[in-house]
C-alpha cells in the first residue's frame, strides 16, 4: 500500500500548483456489485495433473472510503483527487464447467457453495485496498447549487491472498448538491464503473474483475 500511495502522490502532487479555487474532503459510502467472473485453478490430484475451470460468484460489499483533493485546476471546472477505498470481496459460490484431467477435457456442471470449500480449506475471499487517482469535469453554472460530474480514474488494487498490484480504471457519473449558502458543504452520489486486472488469490486464476460501485458522498469544500 506504501508504494500505491507513493506512486498516487506522484501523480497528483504537480497538481497542487494550478489548483485556483481550493481543496476538498469527502467520506463516502460504497455499495460495490461484482460481476461474475471466469475463473481457473491447476493442481494434482493422486499424481494426476488437474485443471478446472468456472464461473465464480462474490457477493456485494459495503464499505467507507474517502476522497482527498483540488478543484478548479487551473481555473478551470476540472478536479482531481486520491481516493481510498477497501471493499471485502467474500465469496457466494462456484461453478465448475469444464475439467482438464492429465491433457484430456471434461464438459462438468458441479455447483461449490462457500461453505463446500471452507470445509475442503479453499478460501477464495478476495478483500482488496483500493488506491485511485481520479480526474472530475464538473458542470458549474448551469444550476445553482446542483452540480453533475464526469470523470475517469486511474489506479492500483491489493488482493489479500494474491501477489502483486493489479492495474484498475474506472469511468464516473454523478452529480454534487451544495446544502450551504456558502456552496462548501455538499451531499452526492457517484456511479463507478471499474475493470480491474484478473487477480491471481491463493492459486486460482481470475479473469479480470469488473464491478459496479455506488457511492453515497458527505464533502467540504475549503
Amino acid at each position: 500500500m506504501n508504494k500505491l500511495l507513493f506512486t498516487a502522490m506522484v501523480f497528483i502532487t504537480p497538481l497542487t500548483a494550478f489548483a485556483e479555487q481550493g481543496f476538498y474532503i469527502q467520506g463516502q459510502i460504497n455499495k460495490v456489485f461484482v460481476r461474475d467472473l471466469d475463473g481457473s485453478a491447476s493442481g494434482t490430484v493422486d499424481g494426476v495433473s488437474t485443471t478446472l475451470d468456472g464461473e465464480i460468484e462474490y457477493d456485494e460489499s459495503t464499505t467507507a472510503g474517502i476522497e482527498i483533493g483540488m478543484k478548479g485546476i487551473a481555473d478551470t471546472n476540472w478536479r482531481a483527487g486520491i481516493q481510498y477505498i477497501a471493499p471485502e470481496f467474500e465469496f457466494r459460490k462456484a461453478k465448475v464447467t469444464s475439467a482438464t484431467i492429465d491433457g484430456t477435457n471434461y464438459a462438468a456442471d458441479l455447483s461449490l457453495t462457500r461453505d463446500e470449500l471452507k470445509t475442503a480449506g479453499v478460501d477464495l475471499d478476495a478483500d482488496a485496498k483500493m488506491l485511485f487517482v481520479n480526474g472530475y469535469y464538473d458542470f458549474v453554472g448551469h444550476w445553482d447549487s446542483f452540480v453533475p460530474f464526469l470523470g475517469a480514474g486511474i489506479g492500483g488494487v491489493e488482493f489479500d491472498g494474491a501477489s502483486g498490484t493489479e492495474l484498475g480504471v474506472t469511468a464516473m457519473i454523478g452529480f454534487k448538491k451544495y446544502v450551504t449558502d456558502s456552496k462548501q458543504l455538499y451531499i452526492g452520489h457517484k456511479s463507478s464503473f471499474t475493470n480491474v486486472n484478473g487477480p491471481n488469490v491463493r492459486g486460482v486464476e481470475m479473469d479480470d474483475l469488473k464491478f459496479y460501485t455506488a457511492t453515497f458522498q458527505l464533502g467540504y469544500e475549503f
